[in-house]
């Protein structure tokens, strides 16, 4: 290789390098929350991650339908028995599919829930106790019976 050459070569190599290297950290960046519809998943403000209202939402307005499947109470066990609802009977659970498993607790919830069955089987059905602004952490009330059950 002739020096001209050489030369022109490590410089072109140095440039690339470094257009390469800012370009593929800013492709490589991963976004931290996650969307689809109303809402969007975040760290949350409490615990965790949790949900967050990805516009405003009004008082009524039903924020998501999460299809579930109902299971045994005996078939539930280690972390996602923090994660399952009430089902149709003592002995069962509702693991709900969805964005309805990361709503965190609170006792002054702006989200309520209940079970409907469709022709495909049991939904979780969670709808807005009153408008919800834009960014609001979404949280319903997991109620005296869970938090009896955990230490």
């Amino acid at each position: 290789m002739t020096p001209d050459l050489y030369l022109v070569a490590t410089v072109s190599a140095l440039l690339g390098a470094a257009a390469g290297v800012p370009a593929g950290m800013i492709l490589r960046r991963k976004k931290a929350s996650i969307k689809r519809g109303a809402v969007r998943i975040d760290a949350s403000t409490v615990s965790g991650r949790g949900a967050f209202a990805d516009r405003a939402i009004s008082s009524g307005e039903t924020i998501e339908r999460c299809p579930a499947l109902e299971v045994a109470d005996k078939d539930v066990g280690g972390e996602l028995l923090n994660y399952v609802f009430y089902g149709n009977s003592e002995n069962l659970r509702l693991v709900a599919m969805g964005y309805g498993m990361l709503f965190n607790h609170s006792p002054q919830p702006n989200v309520a829930y209940y079970r409907e069955d469709s022709p495909l089987g049991a939904e979780l059905v969670l709808y807005a106790l009153r408008d919800i602004r834009k960014g609001e952490e979404l949280f319903y009330n997991y109620g005296d019976d869970w938090w009896t059950t955990r230490k």
